[in-house]
């Protein structure tokens, strides 16, 4: 194997104009001698998003419309022999390329690639979801893969299109049931920026994802019964406990907020 592969950094985006300048200079910055395609697929943004991602890659797509779609298309068109997908609101340290690389040279098994995360948060809300989000920081049972290796990837077919919530969980179960080990960083990490979404569009993002994750749920019962369980977050954030005591007010505000929408999950069931 080449000592330094190419690895092309996939990218779907829409109307990210606030963000995408912070995603992309963060990779460009990576410490990885080897070469690194930056791939933007847009779903017909209309902000400045296409216009600054121009600064930093020639190569940009048009693809809509959902995030499923504008992954497998960026995978057809990379030149990389790894594939890391990251969203417009993330920024990579410095090592996560390096890191991800080194992990499937020292494995005798090709991995798929648990990236660790940290949120942050500017506004109020921002915040709340960045304290619940670092809650699950090397929860495996919890996050997803994002590193994979390009010829492995598309010959599981990429991520499930049918899919509109969990469609990053499924394809790291399929990595998984067809024998690829799961790894996760310990060095390097995605920084995710929490939105300023207001509570009420928060909600409505939340009612979009409790609407459509059935079709995971029907397709990997097993890992749904866990990952979707809200005793396993629970005792996850108590993991967690000192950080959370240090926030009462934003703890009491997401545990408040969790219980509304595992209300909605609960009365969709019943419908």
């Amino acid at each position: 194997m080449n000592r330094t592969p190419q690895v092309s950094v996939i990218i779907p985006t829409y109307n990210e104009e606030e963000n995408i300048i912070r995603c992309l200079s963060s990779i460009k910055k990576q410490k990885y001698s080897g070469k690194v395609e930056i791939i933007v697929v847009d779903n017909y943004s209309t902000d400045d998003t296409v216009k600054l991602a121009k600064r930093f890659t020639s190569k940009l797509l048009l693809v809509g419309k959902e995030r499923s779609r504008q992954r497998n298309a960026g995978a057809k068109a990379a030149a990389g022999s790894w594939l890391l997908f990251v969203d417009a609101d993330m920024e990579l340290s410095k090592g996560v390329l390096r890191e991800c690389v080194e992990l499937t040279k020292n494995h005798p098994v090709t991995p798929a690639i648990i990236i660790n995360e940290k949120s942050v948060g500017h506004s109020f809300w921002g915040r709340v979801f960045a304290l619940e989000r670092n809650c699950y920081q090397d929860a495996s049972w919890l996050q997803a893969a994002r590193f994979f290796q390009t010829k492995s990837f598309l010959k599981l077919g990429g991520y499930d299109q049918r899919l509109f919530a969990g469609e990053d969980w499924d394809i790291t179960q399929r990595f998984k049931q067809e024998g690829f080990p799961l790894l996760i960083t310990n060095k390097s990490y995605l920084i995710h920026h929490e939105s300023s979404l207001s509570l009420i569009d928060s909600y409505r993002k939340e009612i979009y994802y409790i609407k459509n994750i059935h079709r995971y749920a029907k397709k990997q019962p097993l890992a749904f019964s866990y990952q979707g369980s809200y005793l396993y977050r629970i005792l996850t954030w108590a993991r967690s406990w000192e950080e959370l005591l240090r926030h009462p007010l934003l703890t009491t505000t997401f545990i408040c907020y969790k219980f509304t929408v595992w209300l909605l999950w609960v009365m969709k069931k019943k419908v």
